[in-house]
């Protein structure tokens, strides 16, 4: 038995090692950048380790996404949703988001909208996949507004649909003027962002 389980700590570490060199290439290069090879020689591993532990290549590209939004979950999301109102966790998420993005947790911003780009005309499991955390970011903020309107923190006929469109829409555009080095553009998106948030409020 102990001899399983440190088999299995093992390949959880070679697993953890890949998928971290592997969501820094493809937060840059996209997942067309995540090749056996590629990932081996940033990760310092063999290739044959990487298809024993995921099996063909689809199988790596579909584990990077769900690693780069788990990485993404534990830096921003949950701590946002651990502030005591749902106005402060709207904030906290948002603003959570720019500062991910600006501190390069990832080098290439934002995984999921990255791959929305390289996957918006490609149906396919990958593509699904990439909709549904895209899906699952904007009914975050719907939620959250929605429980906001509620408690009275943003303005009663708040429309939480168009809120949470304008905010991704904002980090759309900041996270493509983050790669492309355009500082005033992305603080004018984060700027932005908080504005609209106070003007849902009232303030």
């Amino acid at each position: 038995m102990r001899t399983t389980d440190k088999r299995k700590e093992r390949g959880d570490r070679a697993r953890a090692n890949i998928l971290h060199h592997a969501i820094q290439i493809a937060s840059v290069e996209g997942l067309e950048g995540l090749t056996f090879g590629r990932v081996a020689a940033d990760a310092g591993v063999a290739k044959g380790n990487i298809q024993v532990l995921f099996g063909d290549r689809e199988a790596l590209q579909l584990a990077t996404i769900e690693s780069g939004v788990a990485l993404y979950a534990e830096t921003v999301v949950d701590p946002a949703m651990a502030e005591p109102t749902a106005v402060e966790r709207l904030i906290a998420l948002v603003e959570g988001w720019y500062t991910f993005v600006e501190q390069r947790t990832l080098p290439g911003g934002c995984l999921v909208h990255a791959l929305s780009s390289e996957y918006r005309t490609r149906p396919g499991e990958i593509r699904d996949r990439v909709e549904h955390h895209r899906i699952g970011a904007r009914q975050r903020i719907i939620d959250l507004s929605n429980e906001a309107v509620r408690a009275g923190e943003l303005q009663a006929g708040t429309d939480v649909e168009q809120l949470a469109f304008e905010l991704m829409s904002h980090q759309a555009s900041a996270n493509v003027a983050a790669l492309m080095g355009e500082t005033s553009q992305f603080e004018l998106a984060r700027r932005a962002s908080g504005q609209r948030i106070a003007a849902a409020r009232g303030a």
